[in-house]
């Protein structure tokens, strides 16, 4: 779950903050969206720096705009791999969180996530995540996990989304070879649509996060 990487240090924009206000905050803190929301503590959306550029008068309200924010957040209780697709899909430097009642608690940035997985890489193995693209019925989750174990690999964490009658399966596993695993699951015909290997001798931040945004845009 997400729970434990959600960020507070940057405050939401209230709805009735200036665009040129936010604008300061954005290039403050070097992200091009921010959540906004109402004296209730509630989301009201996302939105990024171009839209705020492109207002007649930056003095105005972000209410003069309020039907350009976007719908986007992630639940605090969601898991890590819905936060990967919500960051890819829509290109986004951070993603607001928030509860059942709507109501705003936080933001995650790709670099959150990848601090993330960087904590779990133990005894010098690698970390990867895997996401499997297969037909409904191709999905045997018992055989993708014999492929991984069998070659040295353990399962730390598995979701799974359905799209367009096919299945998309991501996994973060531990191993030693990565690679070797990719290609035992190749053999039984199934796609890696993507992956992400995060090693341990990459000790530089920067050169994961570099190679975690390759990941989720392909």
């Amino acid at each position: 779950m997400i729970l434990d990487i959600i960020k507070k240090d940057i405050d939401p924009l209230n709805i009735k903050d200036e665009g040129i206000y936010a604008l300061s905050i954005m290039d403050e803190y070097k992200v091009n969206h921010l959540p906004v929301i109402n004296s209730q503590n509630e989301l009201l959306g996302l939105i990024n720096e171009s839209t705020i550029l492109n207002m007649e008068d930056l003095q105005k309200s972000i209410q003069s705009i309020k039907n350009k924010l976007h719908n986007i957040y992630i639940y605090f209780d969601e898991h890590i791999f819905k936060a990967i697709q919500i960051i890819s899909e829509n290109q986004l430097t951070l993603v607001p969180v928030i509860n059942k009642e709507y109501q705003y608690v936080g933001y995650i940035k790709a670099v959150d996530i990848i601090t993330k997985i960087g904590t779990i890489n133990v005894n010098q193995s690698s970390m990867c995540i895997l996401i499997i693209t297969t037909n409904e019925n191709n999905y045997m989750l018992s055989e993708i996990s014999r492929l991984i174990e069998e070659n040295n690999g353990k399962v730390l964490s598995l979701f799974t989304e359905f799209k367009d009658n096919k299945i998309n399966i991501n996994i973060m596993i531990r191993c030693s070879n990565a690679e070797r695993i990719i290609q035992a699951l190749e053999r039984y015909d199934y796609n890696i649509s993507n992956k992400f290997i995060n090693q341990p001798d990459l000790d530089n931040l920067d050169d994961r996060f570099e190679s975690f945004i390759k990941f989720l845009n392909p």
